[in-house]
C-alpha cells in the first residue's frame, strides 16, 4: 500500500469519514463521482466481488485492501459493514454551472429542493432520497447549520447523493435571489400558509423551501419566499416529519407534471 499524503483530505473527522455497507459503498464506486480514498473489502467476500469492486476502487484512485471482517468493524466501529469500507475524501458538491446545465437538458420546469438548516442526518439523507426519486432538479443547502453528507446521509440516502445534484451556499437568502431573477418562484413550506399544497401550481419552475424541525425556516429567507404553502390535516410541520413532509410535496409536484391531465 502506498503511503498517504500528509496533506490529503478526508470527508470529515475519523469516524465520519468513513462509509460502510454493500449498496452505500457499491453505489459511491459506480457512480464515480466522489472520491474514494480508501477501499477495504472483506477476504470473506465472493471472489469475484472482491476482484470486482477492486477493480472500480483503483480505477477511482483507491488503495484497495482485503482484510478479515473484524478488522472493518475495528476501522469504522460498526457491526453493519456487510464486508465494505471507504474512507472518503470531500463530498464534490454542484456547482451553479452544472446545476444550469441540468435545468437546460431537462424538458420539465425545473424544481429546486431549498433546505435551510436541515441538521438532521437522517432527515437529510431521506429528503435526498425522496428528491432523487420524484424528479427533482437539484437540492440546495446553505453552510450555517447544515449537516455535512457524511456517511449517516449517504446511507439514509440508500445512495442518492452520489445521483442527486447538492450545491452548498453560503447564502440561501442570495441563492433563492438569483433564482428568482431566473423566474423560478420560491416556496416555503409554512405552517401558517393558507394555500393547500394541492392547490398549488406546481407546474412552473418552482424552488421549494424546507426548514429544519425545531425552527423551521429562517425569517430572512422566509421573507424572500414569494408564497407560502401548507399540507393541511398535519398541524405544523415537524409533527409530520420534514423528511415525510417533502416527500408528500414532492410527490404532489410528480403528479401536476407527468399524471394531471388538462
Amino acid at each position: 500500500m502506498k503511503k498517504k499524503n500528509k496533506n490529503t483530505k478526508y470527508l470529515a473527522g475519523h469516524q465520519r469519514s468513513w462509509v460502510w455497507g454493500r449498496h452505500a459503498v457499491t453505489e459511491i464506486l459506480a457512480a464515480a463521482r466522489w472520491p474514494v480514498l480508501d477501499l477495504y473489502l472483506a477476504e470473506e467476500l465472493a471472489e469475484k466481488k472482491k476482484t470486482d469492486f477492486g477493480e472500480q476502487g483503483r480505477a477511482l484512485g483507491a488503495d484497495v485492501t482485503v482484510v478479515p471482517r473484524d478488522r472493518l468493524r475495528e476501522l469504522c466501529g460498526a457491526v453493519e459493514h456487510q464486508g465494505f469500507l471507504a474512507r472518503m475524501g470531500p463530498y464534490p458538491y454542484a456547482t451553479w454551472e452544472e446545476i444550469l446545465k441540468v435545468q437546460k437538458d431537462n424538458t420539465s420546469p425545473p424544481l429546486y429542493l431549498v433546505l435551510d438548516a436541515m441538521r438532521d442526518a437522517h432527515n437529510y439523507g431521506a429528503i435526498i432520497r425522496s428528491a432523487t426519486a420524484l424528479s427533482a432538479t437539484a437540492v440546495i443547502v446553505g453552510v450555517k447549520n447544515q449537516a455535512p453528507v457524511n456517511n449517516h446521509v449517504a446511507r439514509a440516502s440508500a445512495g442518492a447523493v452520489n445521483r442527486m445534484p447538492i450545491v452548498q451556499v453560503d447564502s440561501l437568502v442570495a441563492a433563492l435571489q438569483l433564482l428568482k431573477e431566473q423566474n423560478v418562484i420560491c416556496v416555503a413550506t409554512d405552517p401558517k400558509g393558507t394555500t393547500p399544497v394541492w392547490g398549488y401550481d406546481f407546474k412552473q419552475p418552482i424552488a421549494l423551501v424546507l426548514g429544519n424541525e425545531n425552527a423551521g425556516i429562517s425569517p430572512e429567507v422566509l421573507e424572500v419566499c414569494d408564497d407560502r404553502i401548507v399540507i393541511p390535516g398535519s398541524g405544523m410541520l415537524d409533527s409530520l416529519n420534514v423528511a415525510a413532509a417533502s416527500a408528500a410535496l414532492l410527490y404532489e409536484a410528480l403528479r401536476q407534471r407527468h399524471y394531471d391531465k388538462p
